[in-house]
């Protein structure tokens, strides 16, 4: 029995200490509890970041010197295009921090007898307008940023057409580095402002573009038209190695532009360029001829009426139309006058060669002598020599023809062969009134311009020639 009671009184005794254990255990973690929670009335806690600082366990003065050290030690990189950086530092901004209350405020907002559950989550945060730029120091750093020195920097530049001579091609845009400046300096004053740490000048659109790129549609339409001008080449030849190309140089010296922008030919300067590369060069058409005699000897005949002479203002659209259809082709040039023969010596292989001092008629086909027959020409002792000194056309050919009427000339002669060759002075027969040909007959009995011939050498003549022939004359 009594050990019934002692075992009893044992337990009641071990119940005891255990109840004053826990007790005590309560008391001290009440007591640690309200430490913490007088602890943390006045610091963050634990896992708590402010901008990026690790505010554990700090007081709000500690955590706003840490800020202040933070901005002190502040550095904003600026990234440029082409790989290019750049920083501004905090002195560079004249940057301070200020102290809002928005710590503080985020303290107080903590209820510090939820600080063990506080520390076990994780906060963190961002406090604005902690930081302050004198803004005059700002655009002064700014200024001298190296994005904004002028020997760095590269204007953009349009994509353009470049004709150089006969060679064209797209020239391409230039983006070049050269910031629109309003722009980036309110870009760069916000990013210090708000303690941004990078900014990209280029993805935020702070450069100057062209305006004009490679792949521009008017740009590439132009170059079509090019394509097609540029593309032409007309060949003129003149015989006798003598050859005039229009190419893509030549024609690129004709090119302008209308406001447009759109090629096209200046027929103005086409013209010219027919007019001093063909017509001066090639023209023959009453200048100077070398003539070599029946005799061997060489002559310098001038005037007249035989040539070629080209038709400056058909021959200029005719070209102007192959050049903007883009051929190539060889052309010949419009003419207004012709020649016999295109090469050097227009005259050709048939012509009638007359010598005044000889009074005598030669006619040539293909390079073969047909006639050589005495002759009368005008009279020059009565004022009718005939016209000489010159390369003339055959102007018609007439079998039969009467020359001259009883009106208007006092004598109507009929005629088996008339060929006129300038005005109303020809070659024809004169058998009708003439029985002797040659000597000095037309000092004395000379025609009125005409040269008379005997009746079998014009008919020969007659047979040889065509309009347009070659008559040349020489004293």
């Amino acid at each position: 029995m009594q050990t019934e009671v002692q075992e009893e009184r044992k337990e009641s005794h071990t119940g005891l200490i255990l109840v004053l254990i826990i007790a005590i255990v309560l008391v001290i973690g009440a007591f640690g509890y309200l430490m913490g929670a007088r602890y943390y009335a006045t610091h963050f806690p634990r896992n708590t970041t402010i901008n990026g600082i690790d505010a554990s366990n700090k007081t709000a003065e500690n955590v706003k010197l840490a800020l202040n050290n933070s901005v002190q030690t502040y550095v904003l990189t600026i990234q440029e295009r082409d790989g290019v950086k750049e920083t501004m530092i905090a002195s560079d901004a004249g940057m301070t921090y200020q102290d809002d209350g928005e710590v503080d405020a985020l303290l107080a907002g903590y209820n510090p007898y939820a600080w063990l559950f506080d520390c076990l989550s994780e906060d963190r945060h961002t406090v604005p307008a902690l930081v302050q730029i004198d803004e005059d120091t700002a655009r002064a750093s700014i200024a001298l940023l190296n994005c904004f020195n002028p020997v760095l920097v590269t204007s953009p530049e349009d994509a353009c057409l470049v004709v150089d001579g006969g060679d064209y091609y797209i020239r391409e845009e230039v983006y070049g580095n050269q910031l629109d400046e309003d722009k980036t300096v309110a870009l760069l004053l916000e990013a210090l402002s708000s303690g941004q740490t990078s900014v990209n000048l280029d993805t935020e659109g702070c450069y100057l573009e062209p305006a004009v790129t490679s792949d521009d549609e008017t740009l590439q339409a132009q170059m079509a038209q090019l394509d097609v001008l540029l593309g032409a080449e007309i060949t003129f030849d003149f015989e006798d190695d003598r050859i005039e190309v229009v190419n893509a140089e030549v024609i690129a010296s004709w090119l302008v532009q209308d406001e447009d922008g759109n090629y096209s030919l200046d027929s103005d300067l086409v013209y010219d360029w027919v007019k001093t590369q063909l017509a001066y060069q090639y023209d023959t058409f009453g200048l100077t001829h070398t003539f070599t005699t029946t005799g061997g000897s060489t002559i310098t005949l001038t005037g007249g009426d035989y040539g070629w002479c080209i038709a400056r203002q058909d021959t200029t659209d005719k070209l102007i139309a192959a050049v903007e259809n883009g051929e190539v082709t060889d052309m010949d040039p419009e003419y207004q006058y012709t020649a016999k023969s295109r090469g050097e010596n227009d005259i050709g292989d048939t012509y009638v060669e007359i010598s005044i001092s000889q009074q005598k008629v030669w006619c040539y086909k293909d390079g073969a002598l047909v006639v050589e027959t005495d002759c009368v020409t005008g009279n020059p002792n009565k004022g009718n020599g005939t016209p000489s000194g010159s390369v003339w056309a055959i102007d018609a050919k007439k079998s039969p023809a009467v020359l001259g009427t009883l009106d208007t000339m006092g004598y109507a002669s009929p005629v088996n062969y008339w060929m006129p060759f300038t005005g109303n002075v020809g070659l024809h027969d004169a058998d009708g009134w003439r029985s002797s040909y040659g000597d000095e007959i037309y000092l004395t009995n000379g025609s009125h311009g005409c040269v008379n011939l005997p009746l079998s050498a014009a008919k020969l003549i007659y047979n040889a020639v065509e309009i347009g022939t070659a008559v040349i004359v020489y004293d």
